[in-house]
């Protein structure tokens, strides 16, 4: 091959060398004729059986090129012929399609071009399988992307905490805020860990209302878990509502009891809030304060809606939420699971 020193026993030793421990393959091109000689590891790269003799014609390994590269990767080889990026290197990071097994994969080649732009008679060079690095550089980018995705989430829910809280002077405000503030902070660690797998309703509760356990009764065997997007907007309501029920409802007496009820129905998840055994409630409150504002936000941040029924024994609530706003799921994909 030109520019390959194989005639010798050293050349032909450090090629092996590269093809075996570094998945590295060399070619040799004809721009004129579009016949190429590969190793034979090239061709167990693209999925290709190993024809009997070289050279052999470059369209079967353009065929295996990904539908959605194979444009722009010609363009761009023909960009290097007539010399448009003032460069003698062909370099080119495609997707293929491995022809053993359907298999998408990563494949970059590095070149040289031999002749003058628009009369490129050879490239030589080569070729190595960077599926391992393309996909990991993808997960580096998503993983920035959700950085710095939440950053902003969570900068926006701080922003609305400190416009919507009210207070009589500045250290009940200080109270308040700190309160609301240290329930994002423990949901940060469930939407660390709902970033892998769902986080459980009985969960959520358990973080959110650990103050209150004694006064709880949790039903919620029928609810579908939740994915990491409805994982804040869910417990800054349960929190919400634990606060308001020991400030006004239930829990600001020893006797109080909340019962919570979640389960699927249809497309919807349906979660009830029932207060008794607190003061008697003789009217609706007449201003809607800070936790039912924040409350309201993050159900239309779910696209959900409430339901508030003020009776005499206590606050009755029922929010409804989408099915796939809180699971992530479809009716149907939640009843085909096993």
């Amino acid at each position: 091959m030109i520019g390959f020193d194989l005639g010798s026993e050293a050349g032909r030793e450090r090629a092996r060398l590269a093809m075996e421990n570094f998945g590295i393959a060399f070619f040799e091109s004809d721009v004129a004729t579009g016949l190429v000689v590969l190793s034979p590891n090239a061709f167990a790269m693209f999925g290709l059986p190993v024809p009997p003799r070289m050279p052999v014609d470059r369209t079967g390994f353009w065929e295996c090129y990904h539908p959605e590269d194979v444009e722009a990767a010609r363009a761009t080889f023909a960009a290097d012929l007539r010399g448009e990026r003032n460069r003698d290197i062909y370099c080119e990071r495609v997707r293929i399609i491995r022809q053993t097994d359907r298999a998408i994969r990563h494949v970059e080649f590095l070149g040289r071009m031999f002749g003058p732009p628009g009369a490129r008679t050879h490239i030589v060079g080569m070729l190595r399988d960077v599926t391992d690095e393309a996909e990991a550089e993808a997960r580096r980018n998503l993983l920035v992307r959700e950085v710095n995705h939440r950053a902003n989430n969570t900068l926006s829910v701080v922003q609305a905490l400190l416009r919507l809280t009210q207070a009589a002077d500045v250290p009940d405000y200080k109270r308040r805020l700190e309160g609301r503030i240290l329930s994002l902070a423990r949901t940060q660690t469930l939407l660390d860990q709902a970033a892998q797998h769902p986080a459980a309703f009985a969960l959520l509760i358990a973080s959110e209302l650990a103050a209150y356990r004694d006064h709880l009764t949790l039903e919620a065997d029928d609810v579908p878990d939740l994915v990491a997007n409805a994982v804040q907007p869910v417990a800054m309501i349960l929190y919400e509502m634990a606060t308001n029920a020991a400030k006004h409802g239930a829990l600001a007496l020893p006797s109080g009891e909340v019962r919570i009820e979640a389960r699927g129905e249809g497309a919807e998840v349906v979660l009830r809030w029932t207060e008794q055994g607190g003061a008697p409630v003789t009217a609706p409150p007449s201003r809607k304060g800070t936790g039912m504002a924040v409350i309201q936000s993050q159900i239309r941040r779910l696209g959900g809606t409430q339901l508030l029924d003020w009776t005499p024994a206590g606050l009755q609530a029922e929010l409804r939420f989408p099915l796939a706003s809180w699971a992530g799921k479809t009716p149907a994909e939640d009843q085909s699971k096993p």
